[in-house]
């Protein structure tokens, strides 16, 4: 869900454990008790060593009071600190987990259109940074600016009880100080906001360039990728020095303040009062250890406030995420998709790619249960065709529909259950082989495991592993040939067991021993299937019902293999020209 601004994300995360935050916000308390009491004690224990200079055996009555209430305060205090340190202990992972699943749920449901966009490296960088720098502010506000802003206030109200000449003082002198503080603010959260958007692109190209460090070993380029991220780097650190040059200036300016305003305006005030016996040596006490006490304060206030800035800055950057919108949600009204048939229709579609308009006014109609393969050169639509099917893109005008059902109107998990997809470069993930294929249907029994690895071909390779179904594939399956990966992908796809099946080039990455096997499998698969098949092998398309014959976007052919062959037109030109039983990327002269 949007969040209007940060503290609106923030005060959601609290909401999930209140308890935790409110005895947080008691516990604050502990340190402007600790420093707004001393100086009362000091000033009581001051009065009475002055009071009984000449009788001190006299003086224990009152001074053991004030000895107590120091002992008293000393363990409330520490007890408080303790209780305080348990409460983080316990709030902050929760905080922390929170929004890592918040900002991952929300991030993973974008379309692909959206991960095109952008790079995993940066989106995963800004969910750690959100986690941590949210953890931050909490402690920060806790720690430090709710205390200050408490002590603060107890100050000047004791500071009045002794002489209301000291509270105004020390009033104007803390409205001056913090308002250099918010003067600063803006200035300097705009260079570290500058500066966190400059860091997350380094290090999505730095991921992007470890992604795809196969090319830079091949072409040998590691001096020019160096040379890439070098110069990356160096608008990083020119923003990372601005943003840290805009907060020492807020900190030299506020140090003069305090010594200025503090030191010398407040403590010089309590000195000429003392002199002319208008306060007592223990008031006079009372103001110095207060005074410097909210200096100190106030100076760590302006010290933290530089990391403080720093860590909103870095959030608010990082919340633009959880604020980017979805481009295809679900509808308030979807209902889940029920497939009796399998039909497939196209009903005036017109879908662009950017500037690039790749289907114009589309009719296609795609029978229950029907093969339909689809051919045509590179660029000519046929993955777009499968991608809307599946709703990975929005359309711009028409509609497509699923047993009369528009696919707007239904749910995604629904529709994307009742497809089964194998890509022409199956991605795998950074785990063990048996839950790359389990994948497809998580809750498969043990017996539909074992038969859709064995339809697949995939037992012959991997009991030859070490450690069999158990062995890590790498990233992105990198530990497998592409002929292994597609299978694991096949397998998938047979254990989902879905009544629409999308093969994408499914066999290119295979040996011809192999894809003969696989044919086999999958033929099976499509019994009883809607089945959409895109290839540039054109063999495999031989067995299908119908072949449809994309150009620019438009099919310009149709029918069976034999059907096309004997026209004589666009297809029976592919087909003849076809290399290696493969179709070029484009047409030869």
């Amino acid at each position: 869900m949007p969040y209007r601004s940060l503290t609106a994300f923030m005060w959601h995360l609290i909401k999930k454990q209140p308890y935790m935050f409110i005895g947080l916000f008691f516990v604050s308390f502990m340190w402007p008790l600790d420093a707004t009491l001393w100086p009362l004690l000091l000033q009581k224990t001051v009065d009475i060593f002055t009071k009984y200079e000449l009788h001190r055996n006299s003086a224990w009555e009152e001074l053991k009071i004030v000895v107590i209430l120091g002992c008293a305060l000393w363990i409330v205090v520490q007890i408080g600190f303790c209780c305080m340190g348990y409460l983080f202990a316990k709030a902050l992972p929760k905080v922390e987990a929170d929004i890592r699943l918040a900002m991952f749920d929300h991030i993973q449901h974008h379309s692909p259109k959206y991960f095109n966009e952008h790079f995993a490296g940066s989106l995963a960088n800004k969910i750690t940074d959100m986690a941590s720098e949210v953890s931050t502010i909490f402690k920060n506000t806790i720690n430090t600016i709710l205390p200050a802003c408490i002590a603060c206030i107890a100050s000047v109200v004791i500071f009045f009880e002794v002489n209301a000449a000291f509270a105004t003082l020390l009033a104007v002198w803390l409205i001056l100080h913090f308002a250099i503080c918010f003067f600063f603010q803006p200035i300097c959260q705009k260079y570290q906001s500058e500066h966190a958007e400059t860091r997350s692109t380094l290090l999505g190209k730095i991921v992007d360039s470890f992604t795809n460090n196969l090319a830079v070993n091949a072409f040998y380029r590691f001096a020019q990728e160096k040379s890439f991220i070098t110069s990356l780097q160096q608008q990083e650190k020119e923003k990372h020095f601005q943003a840290r040059k805009s907060v020492e200036i807020m900190r030299a300016v506020q140090g003069l303040f305090c010594f200025l305003g503090a030191g010398l305006g407040l403590n010089g005030y309590m000195l000429y009062c003392w002199l002319h016996g208008t306060i007592t040596s223990g008031e006079a006490v009372l103001i110095f250890n207060g005074t410097w006490n909210i200096t100190m304060i106030a100076w760590m206030v302006g010290f933290e406030l530089a990391g403080y800035i720093q860590s909103i800055g870095i959030a608010r950057q990082a919340l633009t995420l959880m604020n980017d919108p979805k481009d295809i949600i679900d509808a308030p009204t979807a209902n889940p998709l029920h497939i009796t048939q399998g039909e497939i229709v196209f009903d005036n579609v017109t879908f662009q790619y950017g500037h690039k308009k790749l289907f114009q006014n589309k009719h296609v109609v795609i029978k229950g249960g029907e093969r339909v393969g689809i051919v045509g050169y590179s660029g000519a639509g046929k993955s777009t065709f499968v991608n809307l099917i599946m709703r990975f893109f929005p359309l711009q005008q028409g509609s497509i529909l699923i047993d009369k059902q528009e696919i707007t109107a239904v749910t995604f998990a629904s529709l994307r259950q009742q497809i089964a997809f194998i890509p022409q470069d199956p991605i795998l993930f950074h785990r063990s082989l048996k839950e790359n294929i389990l994948f497809g249907l998580p809750q498969a029994s043990e017996e539909d495991f074992t038969k859709a690895t064995r339809l697949a071909h995939c037992d012959e390779f991997i009991k030859k592993m070490p450690h069999g179904y158990d062995s890590i594939v790498g990233e992105r399956g990198t530990k497998l040939s592409g002929g292994e990966r597609q299978r694991i992908a096949i397998a998938r796809a047979i254990l989902a067991n879905a009544p629409i099946l999308i093969l994408d080039e499914a066999t290119s990455a295979l040996d011809s021993v192999t894809e003969k096997y696989i044919q086999e499998s999958l033929h099976w698969l499509m019994q009883k299937r809607t089945t959409v098949v895109i290839a540039h092998r054109l063999s495999t398309l031989k067995d299908m019902e119908r072949i449809l014959v994309f150009q620019a976007g438009v099919i310009v052919e149709e029918g069976s293999h034999e059907v096309l062959l004997a026209k004589g037109g666009h297809y029976a030109r592919m087909w003849n020209m076809q290399a290696g039983g493969f179709l070029p990327d484009t047409p030869q002269a």
